[in-house]
C-alpha cells in the first residue's frame, strides 16, 4: 500500500505545481518492441516479485516504456492483449480510450500489484499512451457527458493489506495529444481512494455511489471516524457532493 501511495502521492505534487487540470506530456519514444519481445517481458514479471532485486524492478520500468512504444504503433484488440499477458478494458464511444493492465507479486500481504497503461486517439488518429501512476486495474471505463469535451470516469480496485482492498475512481480528460488530470475531480480531490467500498456509476443521473457492503472488510477501514454512504454528482466537468 505505501507504494501505492508514494507513487500517486509524486504525481500529487507534480500537479501542484502547475494550474489545474494537469496535462500528461508524452512520454519519450522508443523503438516499438515486437509481440514475442513484449510477451517473454511479461511473462518474465509475472514470475518475480516487486523489490527482489535491482534488476526486477529496472525490467518492470523498462518494460513499462516498451508497452507504451508498442501501443502507440499499433491497435490491439482484446484477444491479441490477451495473448500478450495484458488486461484489457475500453470506452463505448469512437474515441476508444484502451486500459491495458499486467499485475506481479508484491512479495506480501498486497498480493498483487496491477500496473495500467492508457491509450488513445487523437482526431487525425494518431496513437498515443501513458503509464498511468495509479496502480491498479480498472476494468469500468464510462464516456462522461461533457459537451465539447471528452472525460472518462475509471473504477477500478487494487489490493492494499490483508484487510484493504483499494476502491478507486479516476476521472481523466482527453484533448488532442494530451491526457488531462484534474487535482479537483472528485470534491476537490485529485482521487477517489477508499478501502473497502461499492463505486457505482449511474448514468442516467451522472451520479457516482460510494457505499459499504464490500466482502472485504470494514468501509474505510483506516479512518478514525465511522464511514458514512455518500454520493458525488457530475457536473461542469468534476465530481461534487450532491
Amino acid at each position: 500500500m505505501d507504494r501505492l501511495l508514494w507513487r500517486f502521492g509524486a504525481l500529487i505534487l507534480a500537479a501542484g505545481l502547475l494550474a489545474t487540470p494537469l496535462a500528461q506530456a508524452q512520454q519519450a519514444a522508443l523503438a516499438a518492441p515486437t509481440a514475442a519481445e513484449l510477451t517473454q517481458r511479461l511473462a518474465r514479471i509475472a514470475r518475480g516479485t516487486e523489490g527482489e532485486s535491482v534488476a526486477f524492478d529496472r525490467l518492470v520500468a523498462a518494460t513499462d516504456k516498451k508497452l507504451v512504444a508498442y501501443l502507440k504503433a499499433r491497435d490491439v484488440s482484446a484477444t491479441v492483449a490477451k495473448n500478450l499477458g495484458l488486461g484489457y478494458g475500453a470506452s463505448p464511444d469512437s474515441a476508444r480510450l484502451k486500459v491495458f493492465s499486467y499485475t506481479y507479486s508484491s512479495g506480501g500481504t498486497r498480493g498483487t500489484i496491477t500496473q495500467s497503461v492508457l491509450q488513445w486517439k487523437n482526431r487525425a488518429g494518431q496513437r498515443f499512451a501513458y503509464v498511468a501512476h495509479e496502480e491498479g486495474g480498472f476494468g469500468n471505463i464510462y464516456k462522461l457527458p461533457s459537451p465539447g469535451r471528452t472525460q472518462y470516469l475509471l473504477l477500478g480496485s487494487e489490493q492494499g493489506s490483508s484487510i484493504c482492498v483499494h476502491s478507486l475512481a479516476w476521472l481523466i480528460e482527453l484533448k488532442g495529444n494530451y491526457l488531462l488530470l484534474d487535482k479537483q475531480a472528485f470534491d476537490n480531490k485529485p482521487l477517489l481512494d477508499i478501502c473497502n467500498v461499492e463505486l457505482t456509476y449511474d448514468a442516467r443521473t451522472r451520479t457516482l455511489a460510494v457505499a459499504g457492503g464490500s466482502p472485504f472488510g470494514d468501509p474505510d477501514v483506516y479512518a478514525e471516524e465511522p464511514f458514512r454512504p455518500f454520493k458525488l454528482y457530475f457536473s461542469q466537468g468534476r465530481f461534487i457532493k450532491k
